[in-house]
């Protein structure tokens, strides 16, 4: 049987003709629900977890000086599948200096942007009044099958990026704000990553738009873009947050095919073997808790 693939396309109409708030972005669990505000402190949690010099506060257990030390460079951190912002503003922007969004479908990055000026929740650190304490965020419209993390105005190896390849494989800046003198790397040039490259890169409800070989690639481009010391040795992380099937479902493979927004739902396997395709190793796997039950169970996976 001839697997079926996601229709990019297809995805992005679907999303196009979904309300551009909370509510519509996470399929009906909005504000009502307790999902939100679950999974943004799951996130953080784990965050904190495997970067603590993240942390403002010393752990409870432990004297204040035993507290890391926050390197006075820079955070930075990169949003895939953004939608509206929602993980920026209530996950990323309390924790990194800069955050890079990236999303395809253009009501959710006009949304983002609003959202950002309006600088409700954690968007209120691209508004401080201390220049040396205000955050900066930059906005792109793109699909992930399109954009470098390493070099974003670039075009990915065998795509033109630019109108003669369609608007869907089109990599647009849509949007800088906050701090003024923020560093950012030029877009067009590999980063530095020793400098600049990402200490975050986060995946959430957004790669079932993406065929294995396009999440695999994906991921190979995105591993090359995190922070490295001098040595080569990785200091960054690749957390990918997302609904899990059971191994024996959608016949066998792992994989469920939701024809509504030509998307797959993977097993914890079918990942698992992604992530040994692009060369990466499970750092760290959580389960979320507290979500609703008749929802396919959510799964962190840290990755490097």
């Amino acid at each position: 049987m001839t697997e079926k693939l996601p229709d990019f396309d297809a995805g992005v109409a679907y999303w196009t003709a979904t309300s551009a708030d909370v509510n519509g972005v996470l399929g009906g669990y909005g504000e009502g629900t307790p999902v939100p505000r679950l999974d943004a402190t799951s996130s953080r949690l784990l965050i904190l977890s495997l970067l603590p010099q993240l942390s403002t506060i010393s752990p409870p257990h432990l004297p204040p000086s035993s507290a890391p030390s926050r390197p006075s460079r820079p955070f930075r951190a990169l949003d895939c599948g953004a939608g509206i912002g929602r993980v920026t503003s209530t996950v990323l922007l309390p924790l990194f200096d800069l955050v890079d969004l990236v999303e395809p479908v253009e009501p959710f990055v006009v949304q983002a942007q609003t959202n950002a000026l309006q600088g409700k929740e954690g968007w209120k650190w691209l508004h401080v009044e201390d220049e040396s304490k205000r955050k900066g965020v930059r906005i792109w419209r793109a699909g992930l099958q399109h954009f470098d993390p390493l070099a974003p105005a670039r075009p990915v190896k065998g795509e033109l990026n630019g109108e003669e390849a369609g608007t869907s494989s089109k990599v647009e800046l849509f949007a800088k704000l906050g701090k003024a003198d923020a560093p950012w790397p030029e877009p067009a040039e590999d980063l530095k990553v020793a400098e600049e490259g990402y200490d975050l890169i986060m995946v959430q409800w957004c790669i079932g738009h993406l065929s294995d070989s396009e999440l695999v690639a994906f991921l190979q481009r995105s591993r090359r873009a995190l922070r490295q010391r001098a040595d080569g040795t990785c200091e960054g992380y690749i957390i990918v947050k997302e609904n899990v099937c059971k191994d024996t479902d959608g016949d066998g493979v792992g994989k469920i095919f939701d024809e509504d927004d030509s998307s797959i739902t993977r097993s914890d396997k079918a990942f698992r073997e992604v992530f040994e395709r692009a060369g990466l190793t499970i750092v760290r796997r959580e389960v979320q808790r507290g979500f609703p039950a008749e929802l396919f169970p959510v799964v962190a996976y840290a990755l490097r």
